[in-house]
């Protein structure tokens, strides 16, 4: 499974780590053109833990729920020109071909927000064991950070990725 996500044009780069859950694709693409490489770290810890895990889960849904996004965008846009969806009344709507589509796409983007923040309020209290824990952790805060809302805190995010690449030589990289 791929992860990909859009961080606002500016995106980073996933290592080793990252593919373990499942993390590449469209964000590694977006990092090496748009802000240069940010590979997270193989420190060697192959060891699973619950922070890990959840952040996966956390990452791979929130792939999900950007795929389902896009997907949704494009048929309300379709709906909108070809339809003029907002000016239909709702047995208009429902007659639509392309409505139950867009009702199920909701419907699964709510319920994946939902489960998103169930698990993002409980990843503080997860203390992370291995390094795959660590950097997972940082990825959902990466993800969480758009860098136009707070470029700083963004950068600083970055830079703590990169500060543990360049300790993997440390760890028996």
């Amino acid at each position: 499974m791929y992860y990909s996500m859009y961080f606002s044009g500016v995106g980073i780069s996933c290592g080793p780590i990252a593919r373990r859950h499942g993390m590449s694709g469209k964000l590694h693409r977006q990092a090496n053109s748009k802000s240069g490489s940010l590979q997270a770290i193989d420190f060697g810890s192959q060891s699973a833990d619950e922070a890990a895990e959840v952040c996966s889960q956390w990452l791979n849904q929130h792939a999900e729920h950007e795929k389902l996004i896009r997907q949704w965008q494009k048929l309300e846009t379709r709906l909108i020109r070809e339809h003029n969806l907002f000016n239909l009344s709702k047995r208009e709507r429902a007659s639509l071909s392309g409505a139950h589509e867009l009702d199920a796409l909701n419907a699964r983007v709510v319920a994946l927000y939902a489960q998103n923040q169930k698990l993002l309020v409980s990843l503080p209290a997860l203390a992370a064991p291995s390094t795959d824990g660590v950097v997972s952790k940082l990825y959902v805060a990466l993800a969480n950070v758009r860098p136009d809302e707070s470029r700083a805190t963004h950068q600083l995010i970055k830079s703590a990725l990169r500060d543990l690449e360049g300790a993997a030589p440390i760890f028996g990289r």
